[in-house]
């Protein structure tokens, strides 16, 4: 979107700032599923639910302390996700009100979702049979990986927007 131009009372044109709806509107939607997300892995890790399917294959690949290796990540995991999740919502509110801060937060959050979603994906490919596409936290992973990388780069184009 580009910015509008508003008349003031002494005829001067005022730019006023616009954010990308879109964006914004992705930013607090990730926040949610990663919020959720990050208290699932959490729920996993305490064993008040049961590990999906694609777990238990990365677990079966794996031999000894490896597995148990394996699976003490999903415990901080979870942890970050839902850190995550929660600045993903603070941040699209702020990119909403055209916040410097927002926008900088969005970085940070963005390329941090972009990054543990590559390194899952890396899992993915190298435990073959570990990627259950029924699980719906992994079509998170996959989408966040996506809109890190075009939020990311959107961001770094648009900043004269939000200072």
């Amino acid at each position: 979107m580009s910015d509008q131009n508003q008349q003031t009372e002494n005829n001067t044109v005022e730019t006023v700032k616009q954010s990308s709806t879109i964006l914004n509107i992705i930013m607090i939607i990730l926040g949610i599923f990663f919020l959720v997300k990050g208290i699932l892995e959490f729920f996993i890790w305490l064993n008040l639910i049961p590990a999906p399917l694609w777990l238990a294959r990365i677990y079966n690949s794996l031999k000894g302390q490896d597995a148990a290796n394996a699976l003490a990540f999903l415990g901080p995991q979870g942890i970050v996700s839902a850190t995550l999740g929660f600045w993903s919502l603070i941040a699209g509110i702020l990119l909403f009100k055209e916040q410097e801060s927002g926008w900088g937060m969005a970085l940070v959050i963005l390329s941090t979702m972009m990054l543990i979603g590559i390194s899952i994906i890396i899992t993915w490919i190298t435990v073959p049979g570990s990627l259950d596409f029924n699980y719906w936290p992994n079509w998170i992973t996959i989408l966040s990986v996506l809109i890190g990388f075009v939020g990311f780069i959107y961001l770094l184009f648009t900043k004269k927007r939000y200072s």
